[in-house]
């Protein structure tokens, strides 16, 4: 679990850097709207803290912090090839990489057998 623990961190973590680095380009850039880029920036932020609580449940191998994992790779996937679509390669192939090793981490036996006994 703590494999894949660490590549949802890793996708938390680097959520929180993109809002930061978001909010500070809306602070000391020129947006058309400060207000909407700074919200924005906040919830970017935001989602990036409470992914990192899930992978701190990952880590922990409590009960609720494997199916908001699950959902948030799902999530990942349509954007992954909507990034494909777009031709936007070097932010598609971590997106979609990054999905498909948490699923398959999620879904081994061992991670399998370690959530058996917490439903």
């Amino acid at each position: 679990m703590s494999r894949a623990a660490f590549v949802v961190g890793l996708e938390g973590a680097a959520l929180a850097v993109l809002g930061l680095g978001y909010g500070i380009a809306g602070i000391v850039g020129e947006p058309f709207d400060r207000t909407a880029t700074l919200l924005e920036a906040g919830f970017t932020v935001l989602a990036g803290v409470l992914v990192l609580l899930v992978a701190r449940g990952l880590h922990r191998v409590a009960g609720w912090a494997r199916s908001p994992a699950v959902v948030l790779q799902l999530l990942a996937l349509p954007v992954g090839v909507g990034l494909v679509q777009g031709r936007v390669w070097y932010a598609a192939v971590p997106v979609l990489l990054l999905a498909g090793a948490v699923l398959y981490l999620l879904a081994t036996p061992e991670a399998r057998l370690a959530y058996r006994g917490l439903e």
